[in-house]
């Protein structure tokens, strides 16, 4: 099994799948988005989001956590995800905080400044038209640093949120770098799902002014471990929570239960609820949002997730001592609105207004939920994999036969990836109705 990774440069999720692929040995090219790829991302792409993973079977996939914890199932080894179920799920709640908080930091360093701006911009042109570059580049680079950072607003960073964030990341580099004096990665002697999510953003901030001069100054671990990073391998086994308890509790303690957390519940609740907006402090700061209701939908995976793990005693008591347990679980409330009827493609409670494929960027368009539908019915039938892909387009010369590509381990991981694709479309059903409400976007749109 190969894969086609589409990606950017200036993209974290990008970076987090390609150092996860990496670390895992699968094959797989990698294709930055250029002016030369451009029309073949838009073709095989299922939303206007990267990285896009595609399949030799024609089948492309976004979202970096349903992907990794399907690839992490077919093929454990070298491991990325902790068997101790409490690191495991710790190791979650970090890769929540880097897709959904820390994506917040990379967005307000890199478009907040004008100094930041106009070296992305620079950058973002350099990598964009690598064969012919454009007429005006300094109007080209305008129009960049126009685009991004009229979405700073949809971001959240454009007020007050965006000084919290910046408290919180300053904050949370220290505590890391701490960590990462006495351990190699976050969570013993191999990398974790934690790792790659972390480091895709921190990479990106590396290329910033601001925020690189922060890391320079207060994370000299964190910019090594953030270089190793980009082809990790394992030294050894993951540690045991109490031997990383020291320094890994203060990041939860400190940072996480001081502004990530009570922001992701209360986002969360005031999404289900249908709110406008919500209040809450964050740190010493008590600001006013409005829901985003994508990052909704992903922390309420994460609360399922400690639901069904709480009762491991080591992990209760962590996040007891940490603070976190009050914003894991939802809190009880006196009056229940009447639970909404289930839909026949979503048998759970939908978070009102969701319109996004995955957590990490805009979503596309999209179709008609009766053309989801018939899209799906004809992949089951084997008709119409991908959406524009063929099977020829994604095989290698060394797959050419066909039968050789469908050895035990390939087609597992082809399974795995393509469920994740069916899973997709199952959610866009759901929600090809809903209105359209918080959209994050970001470098990732494709």
């Amino acid at each position: 099994m190969s894969y086609r990774l589409f990606g950017a440069e200036t993209s974290a999720y990008s970076t987090k799948m390609r150092s996860y692929l990496t670390y895992k040995s699968f094959a797989f090219d990698w294709i930055p988005r250029t002016q030369d790829t451009e029309d073949e991302i838009k073709r095989v792409s299922r939303f206007a989001t990267l990285p896009v993973l595609v399949t030799d079977t024609g089948y492309a996939v976004h979202d970096t956590t349903p992907l990794i914890e399907a690839l992490e199932a077919d093929r454990p080894e070298p491991s990325a995800t902790p068997a101790d179920p409490a690191l495991g799920f710790l190791a979650c709640v970090l890769e929540e905080y880097a897709d959904s908080w820390l994506a917040k930091a990379v967005f307000h360093y890199r478009w907040g400044r004008k100094k930041d701006q106009k070296i992305a911009a620079q950058r973002a042109i350099e990598e964009y038209f690598t064969q012919s570059p454009p007429e005006d580049r300094k109007a080209s680079e305008d129009r960049a640093i126009e685009t991004m950072t009229g979405q700073l607003k949809l971001m959240q960073v454009d007020g007050d949120l965006g000084d919290v964030v910046e408290k919180s990341f300053k904050k949370f580099v220290k505590l890391l770098d701490d960590h990462l004096r006495k351990h190699l990665f976050i969570f013993g002697d191999r990398p974790s799902i934690a790792d790659f999510a972390i480091a895709g953003q921190l990479i990106q901030m590396l290329k910033d002014p601001t925020p690189a001069k922060i890391i320079e100054k207060d994370g000299e671990f964190v910019a090594k471990w953030c270089e190793f990073m980009s082809a990790p391998t394992a030294s050894g086994p993951f540690a045991a929570l109490d031997d990383l308890k020291e320094t890994l509790a203060p990041i939860f303690a400190d940072d996480l239960a001081a502004f990530f957390l009570p922001w992701a519940a209360e986002n969360l609740e005031s999404s289900l609820a249908g709110a406008e907006t919500f209040s809450v402090t964050l740190g010493k700061d008590a600001i006013q949002l409005a829901p985003l209701r994508s990052a909704a939908r992903s922390f309420r995976e994460l609360r399922r997730k400690f639901v069904a793990g709480q009762t491991v005693e080591a992990l209760k008591a962590f996040t007891d001592a940490a603070g976190a347990t009050v914003y894991l679980l939802r809190p009880q409330r006196q009056e229940q609105p009447p639970a909404p009827a289930p839909s026949a493609d979503d048998g759970e409670e939908p978070v009102a207004g969701e319109v996004s494929a995955d957590d990490e960027t805009a979503a596309a368009p999209r179709e008609d939920g009766e053309g989801v539908r018939r899209k799906r019915r004809r992949r089951r039938s084997g008709r119409g994999r991908g959406e524009g892909a063929s099977t020829a387009e994604g095989s290698s010369a060394d797959d050419a036969s066909g039968e050789d590509a469908s050895d035990e381990d390939g087609s597992s991981e082809s399974s795995a990836v393509e469920a994740v694709a069916e899973a997709a479309d199952d959610q866009s059903v759901a929600e090809d109705s809903a209105p359209a409400g918080d959209e994050t976007p970001a470098e990732d749109r494709a």
